[in-house]
């Protein structure tokens, strides 16, 4: 007999809840017409608590507009827990990607945004952020060292990276990780175009100049050490004649870094150069400075 009675009761308490769960889902979407985000969002929040005390998930939009309140909040990481869920419960919305992948890099989770981003990219390629988002996509595939995704997406980047100096920074590092050297070679001279003093561009070319006149040198040195005859005493000349012109240019890369940034290391270059070069007392006072 008590548990007929009860019966009714749980019934009513349910009857209740429900309704209580749909003003406060109507609130709540009046709230986030009208950008009135805390009301929003305490109003969601209360929708996700009902539900899910129920056993049950809140419908998709309850969750990303949740998100997207929270974020708007300045509530992060409650934003991504939300929009996670939305998009987990399918929730189509490009917006949802754009704040997902805006909300990760605040935190800085480089695996977040480049899910975020990755999702956009596949599920709105004509969508109205699709320019800068894969701009960012381009990047964090240089920033997590997927190199070659980064160079699979490069055709869509490339006409703008055509005056954007980091763009060229981020491929040049590519190109420099899959040992594409001439490849290298020419975006590091055109980021030198845009940003002459770009450090990036001007340590690839200076040890490029460097790496290759000193190879050529201990070469054509070795062999003339191992075969002292006429012919390849002239063949060292011949060679000598193009190892100094290109220390030369090894040099004046090395200086203008050194300028920009005395590191150490600059210095020990231009120390082995003016070595090469014969030019003692500078050689000594850049090997000075790598103490």
């Amino acid at each position: 007999m008590k548990f007929r009675h009860l019966i009714p009761a749980i019934a009513i308490a349910l009857i209740f809840q429900a309704c209580a769960t749909q003003q406060a889902s109507k609130q709540g979407q009046s709230a986030f017409k009208k950008g009135d985000y805390e009301a929003a969002l305490q109003n969601f929040e209360q929708v996700i608590k009902n539900r899910e005390d129920a056993g049950n998930s809140a419908e998709a939009e309850v969750y990303y507009k949740a998100g997207i309140a929270a974020w708007e909040l300045g509530q992060t990481k409650k934003a991504i827990r939300y929009l996670e869920k939305a998009e987990y419960l399918e929730y189509p919305s490009p917006r949802l990607y754009t704040t997902l992948a805006r909300a990760a890099k605040s935190i800085d989770n480089l695996s977040k945004e480049l899910d975020a981003l990755e999702n956009y990219h596949e599920k709105y390629p004509e969508g109205e952020a699709i320019d800068s988002m894969r701009v960012r996509l381009f990047e964090t595939y240089v920033e997590s060292e997927n190199w070659q995704k980064a160079v699979d997406l490069w055709p869509e980047v490339k006409d703008r990276a055509q005056s954007d100096a980091d763009l060229l920074a981020g491929y040049l590092a590519v190109n420099k990780n899959l040992e594409h050297e001439k490849a290298a070679n020419k975006i590091a001279e055109k980021i030198l175009e845009l940003e002459p003093e770009n450090t990036k561009a001007l340590e690839w070319l200076a040890k490029k100049y460097f790496w290759q006149a000193e190879n050529m040198y201990v070469e054509e040195m070795t062999a003339y050490k191992n075969n002292r005859t006429t012919s390849q005493y002239n063949r060292l000349l011949n060679k000598l004649d193009q190892v100094y012109p290109t220390f030369e240019q090894a040099r004046g890369y090395f200086l203008k870094l050194y300028k920009l940034d005395p590191k150490p290391k600059y210095a020990d270059f231009l120390g082995k150069i003016y070595k090469r070069l014969q030019e003692e007392q500078k050689a000594e006072y850049y090997f000075n400075k790598t103490e």
